[in-house]
């Protein structure tokens, strides 16, 4: 009798071993379960925005071609990534803004791009914006037509005038400004845009020219009924 309840004993004393072996394990789970929901609240609060989205600057409200840009003209929000506008302003790079007026107009909710902005004697006047003459569009250019000459734009045979305008800006292949003039006229229709350096006398590749929107769209239609590159660009005055 005494052997079988030394045995019970033993047995009772060895489920209860087994019982209290088994809290930790159950408090592990049940941490790992709370770590997994945590995880998942921060992936859906803060981590699909860092690492699927970017944050950029758009505009408040409507604003005008010529208007000063401050801060309460924009707000920060988020993008998918890799649907950054060109030359897109972020909350990091909003200091590029300071000191700067709206070169065109930007209509509210639209990313801003430091192509929308200038210093502020450099702004078109509030009925007119700077519009790009493409690169395949010009035939022949001057090739010492710079920023505040006037140009003249005719076809490329030179026998029907567009229009004559101010030069907003010249750029080179990599859309940095072409400053140092140099002399005669340069053929580069589909060239390669040359040196991309910053105030060089690189090939130019395309030009901004202040207009309003009529003769912009005068110069679309004109070069929609063309084929090749149908304009020469002619340098004739440089603006005081």
């Amino acid at each position: 009798m005494k052997v079988k309840h030394e045995r019970k004993f033993f047995r009772s004393r060895m489920a209860g071993s087994e019982r209290g072996g088994g809290a930790p394990s159950t408090y592990i789970g049940i941490v790992l379960i709370i770590l997994a929901v945590a995880a998942l609240f921060l992936w859906e609060a803060e981590g699909r925005e860092l690492l699927l989205m970017d944050s950029v600057l758009v505009a408040e409200n409507d604003i005008k071609a010529g208007d000063p840009i401050n801060p309460e003209s924009f707000r920060a929000v988020s993008v998918p990534v890799g649907t950054l506008a060109d030359g897109a302003v972020t909350p990091k790079t909003a200091g590029l803004l300071a000191g700067k007026e709206a070169a065109c107009d930007i209509i509210a909710g639209a990313q801003v791009s430091v192509r929308y902005v200038c210093d502020p004697d450099e702004a078109p006047r509030p009925e007119t914006s700077f519009y790009i003459i493409r690169n395949e569009w010009i035939a022949m250019c001057t090739s010492s037509l710079r920023r505040g000459d006037a140009v003249l734009i005719t076809s490329a045979d030179g026998r029907t005038e567009v229009g004559r305008f101010p030069v907003a800006y010249v750029k080179d292949g990599d859309g940095r400004e072409v400053t140092d003039a140099s002399s005669g006229m340069y053929s580069f229709a589909g060239g390669s845009g040359g040196d991309a350096r910053v105030n060089t006398s690189a090939p130019i590749h395309h030009i901004e020219i202040e207009c309003e929107l009529t003769d912009y769209r005068r110069i679309l239609d004109f070069c929609a009924t063309k084929t090749g590159a149908p304009l020469m660009l002619i340098r004739e005055e440089v603006r005081k």
